[in-house]
């Protein structure tokens, strides 16, 4: 059975081909800058990278029509006769979650949440609509990312408001990088040899965009983004967590609208808002080194963070046996690893410097109470997996 995977941002498009359940991949492709100018288009057929160029597409549907054009020069993963399904790794689907045939009722539930994640419901839903158009009778999965946080109690799940609003409206704390987290912390359990049913796992996604999330025992009881990817951590040019009073204050203030603040909040807030040198912590690193004040601000920021929500999800779980970190920084800074980590030396943990300066998945001693880990996570695999179990389940070929 081959899946095709798509993973979309706002201005981006990854798919890839998988062969279940060997989970062999065969195909995958990248775009940038989708409706921005020219952007780098990329394909590879297994390892072999046989399309590297600049192409200029106005929208997401462009993309869809190029990557089918790919792929269909090869027998083995042309999407007309050789794709079982196409999948797509959703964001918030309003009352729907976990795995699900997009229907039109689910397509609509999308389009009626969109404000909680828009700078991905609408380019999913274009995309979507035309993968349609082009496989009619191909099917089209969705797995949303706050799927993997349902197992959350549901008073972990509400916020302190009136309780008709998360009855009538939905408001509670989602959750999202679901699929980064079943994932990492899948395999930190598996590597480690830790019981399926006798484990407690901290997953930190450290990226553009960041989470943690507490795992028991293969389960979600915790994260720390909640209504929308906006709040928790703060991000690469996100706010994080906030207190809502801000907002009409400033509107007060400044005389700007509440549409124009929540804008400058997901787009000029976070690492970039603070650092005054973009949320890229690369560059904001650089810019510390240097004798940036901000950009050192910004840094303790990140970690304080993280260390704040790990100390919570230590309590939380009543111990820990690893902590994982995936994740453009999460895999690449050593640094920001470090700093967390030896916040539990109080409790035992023992770094290994050199492991952690090194490309190593164990980055604490063997024999260290609580292991540090660094694991690349592949949400696109969980995608398939996922859409493979719904398939099956509903009987399709």
């Amino acid at each position: 059975m081959k899946i095709l995977v798509c993973n979309l941002g706002s201005t981006s498009f990854k798919f890839q081909v998988l062969d279940m359940p060997v989970e062999h991949r065969l195909a995958r492709g990248t775009f940038e800058k989708i409706g921005s100018g020219p952007g780098r288009a990329r394909f590879w057929r297994g390892d072999r990278l046989v399309e590297d160029g600049s192409a200029r597409l106005e929208d997401h549907p462009q993309a869809v029509e190029l990557a089918i054009e790919w792929l269909r020069h090869d027998a083995e993963t042309d999407p007309l006769t050789q794709v079982s399904a196409v999948a797509f790794k959703c964001v918030q689907g309003g009352a729907y979650n976990g795995t699900v045939r997009l229907t039109e009722e689910v397509l609509a539930a999308m389009e009626e949440v969109a404000d909680l994640a828009p700078a991905h419901n609408p380019p999913y839903l274009k995309a979507i609509r035309r993968f349609r158009s082009l496989l009619p009778d191909t099917p089209l999965v969705g797995v949303f990312e706050p799927g993997f946080h349902t197992t959350m109690p549901e008073y972990a799940k509400l916020y302190g408001v009136p309780f008709e609003w998360y009855e009538r409206y939905g408001v509670q704390r989602y959750g999202y990088h679901g699929a980064s987290h079943r994932y990492v912390t899948g395999e930190a359990v598996r590597r480690l040899g830790l019981p399926q049913d006798a484990h407690k796992v901290v997953s930190c996604h450290l990226g553009g965009s960041s989470s943690l999330c507490a795992v028991r025992n293969g389960v979600s009881i915790d994260t720390s983004m909640g209504f929308t990817p906006q709040s928790g951590l703060i991000q690469g040019s996100r706010t994080g967590d906030l207190d809502p009073y801000v907002i009409p204050y400033l509107m007060r203030r400044t005389g700007m609208s509440a549409e124009a603040i929540l804008q400058m909040c997901a787009s000029k807030g976070g690492l970039a808002g603070i650092s005054g040198v973009g949320g890229d912590m690369r560059e904001i690193l650089e810019a510390a080194r240097a004798g940036s004040r901000r950009a050192e601000l910004a840094r303790r920021k990140l970690i304080y963070d993280v260390k704040r929500y790990l100390g919570q999800y230590l309590v939380l779980l009543g111990g820990l046996d690893a902590v994982v970190f995936t994740g453009g920084m999460g895999e690449h800074d050593f640094e920001l690893r470090e700093e967390v980590l030896r916040s539990l030396e109080f409790l035992g943990l023992r770094l290994d410097e050199t492991a952690n300066r090194s490309d190593c998945w164990r980055i604490t001693e063997v024999d260290s109470p609580i292991q540090g880990l660094v694991i690349p996570s592949d949400e696109e695999l969980v995608v398939a997996r996922e859409t493979v179990r719904l398939l099956q389940k509903a009987g399709s070929p």
